[in-house]
């Protein structure tokens, strides 16, 4: 079968929120000479994904835990040791 559950609505804001900070970061590092290839592969670890989530209005400290929670078991963001990665998508 060749579908996709559905993320609850935190969850997707949540990945919207991050993958934004992710764009504005590769952003920033190509400005600042960054990587050569033509873009960086940005990540955060938990506490800075957490902290990103926390800084907009909508989420407290439990919603993000738990929507981080949730997009890992989804397969949208994967752990390296402490650091959170977004998971490519052929978008």
């Amino acid at each position: 079968m060749d579908w996709e559950r559905r993320l609850p609505p935190l969850a997707e804001d949540a990945l919207d929120i991050l993958a934004a900070a992710a764009e504005d970061e590769t952003k920033s590092n190509d400005e600042d000479g960054g990587d050569e290839g033509g873009g960086s592969k940005v990540d955060f670890t938990k506490d800075e994904a957490t902290a990103i989530l926390v800084a907009d209005e909508d989420f407290t400290e439990g919603d993000a835990t738990y929507a981080l929670e949730v997009l890992f078991q989804r397969g949208h963001i994967y752990y390296v040791d402490d650091e959170v990665y977004i998971t490519p998508t052929d978008d």
